[in-house]
């Protein structure tokens, strides 16, 4: 497997990462993250999506998707002891293979529990009850794994839900310095003077190899999932990722 650095209830979708247009195995883009971004993420930080990949997987006929959420865990805290999925969370890939911008499938992982011992169930690929914003979790998978652990919740798929460092690479001195109006870490650098809180202090990023990566000693919480192109559809797909929370 490739890695990258019962009841139903309706749940209310309250954050979704930016939408993936990609084949299945080819090499198509999209570039965003957002981290700790809203009120409500910062709150919750279980609901708070960063990143989303699509990449070939272990074969030809695999591919993987992978999203992390909860960011910010430093490096020395990266425990289950510490750090968990948020139970009370329902985290989704949803793909869209006809091309009309409504999931035709989901996939779906629910977590119990917490610690070492933090349980996951995969439920799908599978065609959603409900689609939108409002969503219903769907049976799972008879195999649950464990964090920070691979297992196969059917034949042909593998999962890993745990830690993994951040993916994402963002100089945040420097977009501080560019727009030093916007809110920085405390202790990141001082506060622009009274009355040059709008001045910039540079005028670009800084050169390949001068950047400093802020996120370089943080981790995320990544949900990743190998399986075979088929399950998804037979050309194009596009794939977005949601966090729901009980309604």
């Amino acid at each position: 497997m490739i890695l990258s650095k019962k009841s139903r209830k309706v749940l209310l979708g309250v954050s979704a990462a930016a939408v993936m247009a990609a084949g299945v195995a080819t090499n198509h883009w999209a570039t965003a993250s957002d981290h700790a971004g809203t009120v409500q993420t910062v709150s919750k930080p279980g609901t708070d999506l960063t990143d989303l990949h699509i990449f070939p997987g272990s074969n030809a006929n695999n591919v993987v998707l992978a999203m992390s959420v909860r960011p910010l865990i430093p490096a020395g805290q990266a425990t289950p002891s510490k750090f968990s999925f948020d139970t009370d969370v329902l985290y989704q890939f949803k793909i869209d293979n006809t091309g009309d911008n409504v999931e035709d499938l989901v996939i779906q992982a629910k977590f119990f529990d917490t610690g070492a011992n933090q349980r996951c169930f995969i439920s799908g690929p599978v065609k959603p009850t409900r689609t939108g914003t409002i969503n219903v979790r769907e049976t799972p998978l008879a195999t649950s794994g464990v964090i920070n652990q691979t297992f196969a919740p059917t034949a042909g798929m593998q999962v890993f839900a745990g830690f993994r460092e951040d993916p994402f690479f963002f100089d945040l001195e420097q977009f501080g310095n560019i727009l030093p109006d916007r809110l920085v870490p405390p202790g990141l650098k001082p506060p622009p003077p009274p009355g040059q809180e709008n001045t910039p202090m540079a005028a670009s990023w800084r050169p390949p190899g001068a950047a400093k990566d802020f996120l370089a000693n943080f981790n995320v919480l990544a949900l990743v999932i190998e399986m075979p192109k088929a399950k998804l559809g037979n050309g194009k797909i596009r794939v977005w990722e949601t966090t729901s929370v009980a309604r």
